[in-house]
């Protein structure tokens, strides 16, 4: 269910509408505004051509820091990937050699039965 969250972004009141609770909503207001912050050195944007700008840069570096994460989440899951084919081929060549040892070859006798 979509709750209405009010957060300030750059001095300016929005109205947000998520599923998600108010708290992480305001984490990402915070956050958002804490990059608008840096990029304008702290000081308060005033008209909205600056505002605009900031914001533009902001989207930019937030976007690079999704694609960069998005990277090395696919690196990982790849890591990941050869680590298990390599503990999958392990484990048949050991089910192969456990097997084998429980299989007597068919070409030699077996043992004399019990007197």
């Amino acid at each position: 269910m979509k709750r209405s969250v009010q957060v300030e972004i750059a001095g300016q009141q929005l109205t947000i509408r998520s599923d998600e609770g108010a708290e992480y909503v305001h984490q990402l207001a915070d956050y958002v505004d804490a990059h608008l912050k840096l990029l304008s050195g702290g000081r308060r944007i005033t008209n909205s051509t600056g505002l605009q700008r900031v914001a533009l840069l902001v989207a930019m570096q937030l976007a690079d820091e999704l694609f960069r994460e998005k990277d090395l989440h696919q690196r990982f899951r790849r890591k990941v990937g050869d680590k298990l084919d390599v503990l999958r081929r392990a484990l048949d060549e050991h089910e192969q050699r456990l097997a084998a040892m429980q299989d007597p070859p068919r070409d030699v006798p077996g043992p004399p039965p019990p007197l």
